[in-house]
């Protein structure tokens, strides 16, 4: 019989042990949807470059001058993802200050539906 290497062992999950209290769970609760969030915007902003990109807007022109612009679209729409989970993000606050409906008309459309 032989002893067992422990040192090829990999300690799984990353070794992030299992939460304990309530607090803990929240917490972990929290992050994972602000990682989420991450992604959604993370997609969703390209997708919108992308789109951007081929309706004629040449950002590589000066990427210097949009690209403040840009992180801004990719920052709001963090934004709104995490307002809608309950997680506060800095530009929730500035849009309810800066924003009000009598600034922007346009008709918001969700799913297609008709009022």
């Amino acid at each position: 019989m032989t002893k067992k290497n422990k040192s090829n062992i990999i300690n799984f999950p990353g070794g992030l042990s299992n939460p304990e209290t309530p607090e803990e769970i929240a917490d972990r609760l929290i992050e994972y949807k602000k990682s989420y969030s991450d992604e959604i915007a993370e997609i969703l902003w390209q997708n919108i470059l992308g789109e951007l990109t081929r309706s004629g807007c040449d950002f590589h022109r000066d990427i210097d001058k949009f690209y403040p612009s840009m992180i801004l679209v990719l920052e709001s729409i963090r934004s709104l993802h995490l307002l809608n989970s309950g997680i506060s993000h800095p530009l929730q606050e500035f849009a309810d200050n800066t924003i009000t409906s009598e600034d922007i008309k346009i008709t918001v459309d969700i799913d297609d539906e008709i009022d």
